[in-house]
């Protein structure tokens, strides 16, 4: 079996694979439609016109109820996205990824969807492409040059790609043509709209002092002339780990050496195009991995290309262009041919480096190609004038809400049903379980530890410890001798205070799920959580106990913590539940102040939670509220009363009790509770002592 063979062999694995999980996770999933899925070449950045489209919707008000999911092969790396809260990041592949195409109403693209991935008639998909072709492409390449597919097999793909698509954003009727044609469309006007390219309207909006900002980014010198390269790859130059290659035929560093160093070469190496092979030389920077490449349009005085798209958007800019195609001959015949003659190109053609130094000379000089510039673009930009994104926006993504379906409406209902059946599976299972385990048997570890822990403080004191804006180091510090429930990320105190808790407490997956690791190497304390939680740590402090609880908006304190913990709201519910089982009778709450945690000032430092952990509670908070915009003060709102009515319950459930609970709280909005003055508390304690 040769190499083409095993390589197309491992892609239909994966994708029979691949489009089986796909096919399940619609069975259960409905299409939402305030849902859009962006990816951008192949979930590796967040650019070209998918990120245009993206940044022109949050200026819209029609869009400020949608809901934006990013894939990413990597998306931690763009946490920055976060910003807005309304995006959601997942990682490419994974069963998130699968549910978001799924149900989203939209999905926006720009090397085309996953093969495996077919929108339902209900869902639109917009293929934005990421430039106007000047190789042939898809169904038009008439070699066999490509070492992963064969021609027949190629030209299948791009047919079944082109039956994907409801739109095609183009920037002129060119482009439609060729489009159509690599996609086999027959009627280019079915799907092609003319909007212009968005990823290219910054480049009718910007100042000098915006390009010299972006050149100081780059840390390009002043006074040198700049010269972006940007070559394409060649489907022939497959290396051994399966990455495209730039072919040998060119050396930029002996262009860079006959140029002088006047000159900074800018590389911009193809998408498709791995590690490129760059000696250390202080005059070419590396710049593949710069985000957006109208960056680079900008800051640079010459283009350099071969084959590349990139010269449809940069004569946008009326800068001068050469084209170094030193392998004209063997590409046009050998690997894929050309959309264009050469002669329409607006710039002189190189084939040797000392042809590319005489015409960059020429160009700085006197520009000769000015005029071929404007024909070109009226050819081939005619739709570009800085404000494409709107458009495509008006054309594409103003649909009306889709009818559901007789089976939407019957998954819905299903879920519902199911959801229902699991909470009452759970009830009966942990009453029955808690029975036993409370008169000695069916116990494990986790329950055993729970029993040992019944009743070891009966009639002790002790304090629950929240994050409000009035915790203090000093106040902490005196509490060094007492019982105290440290709560969540309280350790971001440490550096303030010698105090440490007795015991700790998380109760929220996300915690666990975001902050897992950093939870192992802060809690020292022993660790009380949930049975959800305990199971989505990476790594596990080394002594936790978790509680069974279920996941329903109705709470109560069910008094036996070996069935379940119906923690809600807030995880001091956790603390006071557990307090109870320990045998405490008197209670204090310090710095529990119930202010709005996602406000500036709502914990007791500024870097107590990430934002990406806040970004998270906060469209959980929006799905449970069925609300889609929601103000901080709107969702501060929604905790605190959750947060009031589980204290209520709190406060009911002690008094039957004779559990006693008072708020040393140093202000803050809980009046439940008793308030007394700390160190009144402690005062008292000691003259006791005495």
């Amino acid at each position: 079996m040769n190499k083409q063979s095993r390589y197309m062999l491992r892609q239909n694995l994966s994708y029979y694979k691949n489009r089986i999980k796909y096919g399940i996770t619609k069975l259960h999933s409905t299409v939402s439609d305030n849902y859009i899925v962006f990816e951008s070449y192949g979930g590796k950045k967040a650019t070209d016109s998918v990120r245009a489209i993206y940044d022109e919707l949050q200026k819209d008000e029609k869009f400020r109820s949608f809901y934006f999911v990013w894939a990413f092969t990597d998306p931690a790396a763009h946490f920055d996205l976060l910003e807005n809260h309304h995006t959601i990041l997942v990682k490419k592949g994974t069963s998130a990824y699968r549910r978001y195409y799924a149900s989203a109403r939209y999905w926006i693209n720009n090397i085309t969807v996953a093969d495996y991935l077919k929108p339902r008639k209900t869902q639109i998909y917009i293929e934005t492409w990421h430039g106007t072709p000047l190789k042939r492409l898809g169904c038009d390449i008439e070699t066999d040059s490509d070492p992963r597919q064969t021609r027949s097999h190629m030209h299948r793909r791009y047919r079944a790609k082109g039956k994907k698509v409801t739109f095609f954003p183009s920037p002129s009727p060119y482009y439609s043509e060729k489009i159509a044609s690599a996609f086999a469309i027959g009627d280019p006007s079915v799907k092609f709209v003319a909007s212009g390219y968005p990823r290219n309207d910054k480049l009718f909006h910007y100042t000098s002092e915006e390009i010299q900002k972006k050149k100081e980014a780059l840390h390009i010198p002043e006074g040198k002339k700049v010269l972006l390269y940007t070559p394409t790859w060649r489907d022939s130059s497959l290396d051994e780990n399966g990455a495209f290659s730039l072919p040998d035929g060119f050396d930029v560093n002996v262009l860079m050496d006959m140029l002088g160093s006047d000159y900074i070469l800018l590389f911009r190496a193809h998408h498709q195009i791995g590690a490129a092979k760059i000696k250390d030389n202080p005059v070419i920077y590396d710049v593949s991995d710069v985000e957006s490449v109208n960056d680079l349009y900008l800051v640079s005085d010459l283009m350099i290309t071969d084959y590349s798209s990139t010269m449809f958007d940069y004569a946008n800019l009326m800068r001068p262009m050469v084209f170094h195609m030193y392998d004209a001959d063997s590409y046009e015949q050998d690997v894929r041919g050309l959309y264009l003659s050469p002669e329409e190109l607006p710039g002189p053609i190189t084939k040797t480096e000392q042809e590319l130094v005489d015409a960059i000379h020429r160009q700085e000089c006197e520009f000769p190609y000015r005029d071929k510039q404007l024909e070109f673009n009226q050819k081939f930009n005619p739709y570009e004038d800085g404000n494409s994104g709107k458009r495509v926006i008006d054309m594409c993504l103003r649909a009306l809400p889709h009818k559901r379906t007789l089976y939407e409406r019957f998954v819905r209902y299903t879920k519902k049903t199911l959801n229902r059946m699991r909470i009452l599976w759970l009830l009966l299972r942990y009453n029955v379980l808690g029975f036993f385990r409370s008169h000695g048997m069916f116990h494990n570890n986790n329950s055993l530890r729970l029993e040992r822990l019944k009743d070891s403080h009966k009639g002790e004191r002790c304090f629950l410890i929240g994050n409000g804006p009035s915790l203090t180091g000093e106040d902490l510090h005196l509490l060094k001798d007492e019982y105290t429930f440290g709560t969540n990320m309280v350790y971001k105190i440490f550096d303030k205070t010698d105090w440490r808790p007795s015991f700790h407490c998380v109760s929220d997956t996300i915690y666990a799920s975001k902050l897992g690791i950093e939870l192992s190497k802060m809690v020292k304390a022993p660790l009380f959580t949930t049975e959800r939680t305990y199971r989505r740590m990476r790594k596990k402090p080394v002594d936790t106990t978790y509680v069974h609880t279920i996941p329903t908006e109705r709470y109560k304190v069910r008094g036996n913590i070996q069935a379940y913990c119906m923690i809600k709201a807030t995880v001091l519910s956790l603390a006071a539940e557990m307090a109870f089982h320990m045998g405490f009778k008197e209670i204090y709450l310090l710095g529990v102040d119930c202010t709005n945690p996602h406000d500036k000032g709502g914990h007791f430092t500024d870097n107590y939670t990430t934002k990406e952990v806040a970004e998270t509670d906060i469209n959980r908070i929006k799905t449970r509220m069925h609300a889609d915009t929601l103000t901080t003060r709107q969702i501060g709102e929604h905790i605190i009363d959750r947060s009031m009515e589980v204290y209520a319950l709190l406060d009911s459930y002690a008094k039957k009790h004779n559990i006693h609970i008072y708020n040393a709280t140093r202000g803050g909005n809980l009046e439940i509770f008793p308030r007394v003055k700390l160190e009144d508390v402690l005062s008292k304690e000691m003259e006791e002592s005495k």
